[in-house]
């Protein structure tokens, strides 16, 4: 039987964890996820699980690890944010590339220099090519709901991909909410076995891993490696589905919608402001204004059909997004966006936002500000180009 509890995301992905109860944990802790491998290993330490935590010397060694772990035929799980999942650049596209199904929980926290703790989409969009499906969590509710779903996406006969699961730093690793938590039996139902495929281990059918390869195979490794993520487009939402049957949650969808069927107007966006957007939302719909809102939840792969299905007919779409376009024509979600609306005959216009980098403050005045600015670029037909991208709530 469920029960509820309040926890915050950091807390939450540690419950899941327990309750995945993975072969190897691998840690390097770094705020703000540091509470994860914290909870954790009190867990590892009482004979709550059975994994076998392994404390490295690095990120970099951290992913490492679960590469050889998974590589054995171990479920395994790591967390980190920022620098640390930067300096893990090298060894994810290794993971990716042997096609092994590790869990990486990921606190979205800015890049420096400067120095910053705090939240913004910079380190997980820097790894959007690494080969990892990448999935957002809003709330911490989703954290566990998401976690319990991921090993049976990434371990997935025809998907056989590692998988990052995202959650803004602070605003959901450290903010407590009620979360429901299923009982232990269910969810061990609901996961069941690892799904093994050429483990190191098996001594009677010897393989290896990480060899090097010659231009008359690596083109062909490398599209092998696209076929699993595009097969993700199938099972993410079938398993969101199987989630939905088994504990009440809907997952069967790439993101979340919000008063967009009769909308002219919306806005897109990433992670835990989509709460903010939607109270914006409620109050310009007061004052008869058509707009809506649309959460992308799965961002890797993109899931280009199903913007196109959501947003067609639109007069305008505001697409924000938690990084700077340093050089590009706007930001990562933005040219996505704008990309999968090209081969929509009368595609709405599309502008690029950038806002709540290092965590500044995004209130609902600022999300009206944005759409005000999408209203009137639309209806006066304002010459905006992509590398004038809006940058919210700028100080002078």
């Amino acid at each position: 039987m469920s029960s509820i509890k309040v926890l915050d995301g950091n807390h939450s992905a540690a419950e899941a964890m327990r309750q995945i109860n993975p072969d190897v944990v691998a840690a390097y802790p770094i705020t703000p996820t540091s509470y994860i491998m914290e909870a954790f290993s009190m867990m590892v330490n009482n004979g709550v699980v059975e994994t076998e935590f392994v404390t490295v010397e690095s990120e970099h060694a951290a992913m490492s690890a679960c590469i050889g772990a998974c590589a054995a035929g171990g479920r395994v799980i790591t967390a980190t944010a920022s620098q640390g999942l930067a300096f893990m650049h090298e060894a994810l596209f290794n993971a990716s590339g042997m096609r092994l199904p590790i869990v990486l929980i990921n606190g979205n926290r800015a890049l420096g220099a400067p120095l910053s703790i705090h939240c913004d989409h910079s380190d997980c969009m820097a790894e959007r090519d690494t080969g990892f499906l990448q999935i957002h969590a809003k709330d911490a509710q989703e954290m566990y709901d998401l976690l319990l779903q991921s090993f049976l996406i990434a371990e997935h006969e025809e998907v056989r991909t590692p998988i990052m699961i995202c959650m803004d730093a602070f605003q959901v690793t450290h903010t407590h909410q009620k979360v429901i938590i299923e009982d232990d039996e269910s969810v061990q139902k609901f996961i069941g076995k690892p799904i093994l495929k050429n483990p190191l281990l098996d001594i009677e059918n010897p393989v290896s891993y990480g060899g090097a390869t010659r231009p008359d195979f690596y083109h062909e490794a490398r599209r092998s490696q696209l076929e699993g993520i595009l097969k993700a487009f199938t099972v993410i939402p079938e398993i969101g589905k199987n989630f939905h049957e088994a504990f009440g949650r809907d997952y069967s969808s790439f993101g979340e919608e919000y008063q967009i069927e009769d909308a002219e107007y919306v806005i897109v966006v990433l992670g835990s402001t989509f709460g903010t957007v939607k109270k914006s939302v409620d109050f310009l719909r007061e004052k008869g204004e058509k707009v809506g809102a649309l959460r992308l939840r799965t961002f890797r792969p993109f899931p280009g059909a199903y913007i196109r299905e959501k947003l067609a007919g639109k007069k305008g779409v505001a697409v924000m997004d938690r990084t700077s376009p340093i050089g590009a024509e706007g930001g990562p979600l933005f040219t996505e966006v704008r990309s999968a609306m090209y081969e929509l005959e009368n595609h709405p216009r599309i502008f690029p936002f950038v806002y709540g980098l290092g965590s500044r403050e995004t209130n609902p005045l600022h999300i009206q500000d944005i759409f005000e600015v999408l209203i009137s670029g639309v209806s006066e037909k304002r010459e905006i180009f992509p590398e004038e991208s809006f940058w919210v709530n700028l100080r002078g």
